[in-house]
């Protein structure tokens, strides 16, 4: 073989090498987790600072990367093409020219594209490091270049009016379960992350208690009929009325009542219940959590668009958004599923649809619902809020609400009915 002939092959190598490194600087700065790289920043890795000043300018880093790319590929097949032409003396330039490219696309794809980009792509950090040295350097060597190209692909882009790519919160969500799912996060971080997301966008509308469901007295009762009523519901505070539950004017504190009975001057419910706030049903959860903050007060009264009685809203009831259930010593915590006679069962709203059908040993088919919950499901069959007394059919058994919470079932109550009394699935 002539020395020339070896001399191309040699620079053959060299160039598919280059190019096995820019796509692998492509992958590697393209996949990396730039928390992680600016964790490692301020543990003092200096490379993860050059490399993150690399992922600053992206567009120059990866024009660069792209020119980098073609020319060591144009130029290796260059000269496959012209070494093919030296040894294969007896081909003509047709069959030259096809031998040459379907070699050169064989080797540039396995050993310049697919695996240095896989390599790359299983640990992207390690390698962002290991290369930004060289990215740096060659940005800099190719930097009039890239600026000129950078400058033209930015002008066709606001032309055509291509705008920054957003992350949604749908999206963020997605990639908060892809890393629960790589075991990073447990689930109940996971579930805590994704209602911290969601938080903003819940209205006390749909975490209020109706106000069917609220335990008030009215301001002209008697003090012992209030201490039986603290007595009998544990409750730390209870709204006054006068006249009508519509019609709230106050709230009065377990710890003011009893501190007022065991005192020595008399008083009356009116004499020492606090001013009670209203808040309108969209107001978001995060806003009234602000609000009770700056006012020190846990309970306000939700009105709807016309000025009239919603129900209730409790600092325990927005915390229970981000937490789920807050029990207090008062409270008797209830399973999710609990039986209370012969095939019947009262069941939590957030629980399981499909764990608490197979509890039951029915067969359930969801239909087009993709969600887990019981309020989720019958919301999903009503097409509406749900209601006290709402009932659903599904196979042989039947849901009926028992108790909603803004605009959620938050207990219902399942039958399961014998086969031959199996209702007909609603429409």
């Amino acid at each position: 073989m002539e020395p020339i002939t070896i001399a191309y092959i040699a620079i053959i190598a060299v160039l598919l090498v280059c190019s096995a490194f820019f796509s692998m600087s492509e992958t590697a700065f393209t996949s990396a987790n730039q928390v992680r790289l600016k964790k490692m920043a301020k543990d003092g890795d200096k490379r993860a600072e050059k490399a993150l000043g690399i992922l600053e300018d992206y567009d120059k880093f990866l024009t660069t990367i792209l020119i980098g790319n073609n020319l060591v590929n144009i130029g290796a097949s260059s000269l496959a093409t012209t070494t093919i032409a030296i040894i294969l003396v007896w081909m003509n330039d047709s069959s030259v020219s096809l031998v040459s490219t379907v070699v050169m696309t064989i080797i540039v794809l396995i050993c310049g594209e697919i695996t240095p980009k896989t390599l790359a792509k299983r640990n992207p950090e390690k390698y962002a490091l290991k290369v930004c040295g060289v990215v740096s350097a060659v940005e800099k060597l190719f930097s009039p270049v890239s600026w000129l190209f950078t400058k033209f692909t930015n002008a066709i882009g606001n032309r055509v009016g291509a705008s920054e790519a957003t992350m949604t919160e749908d999206e963020l969500e997605v990639m908060i379960d892809d890393i629960e799912e790589d075991g990073v996060l447990e689930e109940s971080e996971s579930r805590l992350i994704k209602s911290a997301i969601r938080f903003d966008d819940t209205q006390v509308g749909e975490v209020f208690v109706p106000r069917v469901d609220i335990v008030g007295i009215d301001a002209g009762a008697s003090n012992d009929e209030l201490r039986v009523r603290f007595n009998s519901t544990g409750f730390s505070r209870i709204p006054v009325y006068d006249g009508s539950i519509d019609n709230i004017i106050g709230v009065v504190y377990s710890k003011d009542f009893f501190s007022a009975l065991f005192g020595t001057e008399p008083f009356t419910i009116r004499s020492i219940m606090k001013p009670m706030k209203y808040v309108p049903e969209t107001m978001s959860i995060a806003d009234i959590l602000s609000d009770f903050q700056k006012s020190k007060v846990h309970m306000a009264v939700v009105l709807d668009s016309y000025g009239g009685t919603m129900g209730i809203v409790t600092l325990e009831d927005i915390l229970e958004e981000l937490v789920g259930d807050i029990w207090d010593e008062s409270d008797v915590i209830q399973l999710d599923v609990t039986p209370i006679g012969e095939n019947r069962y009262k069941v939590k709203g957030d629980a399981n649809i499909f764990d608490t059908m197979e509890k039951l040993g029915v067969e359930f088919d969801p239909g087009e619902y993709d969600d887990y919950s019981v309020t989720g499901y019958v919301f999903y069959r009503l097409d509406r809020s749900p209601l006290r007394g709402d009932t659903v059919d599904v196979g042989n058994v039947r849901i009926k609400v028992t108790a909603v919470k803004g605009r959620r079932a938050t207990e219902c109550e399942f039958e399961v009915l014998p086969q031959e009394e199996s209702p007909e699935p609603d429409e």
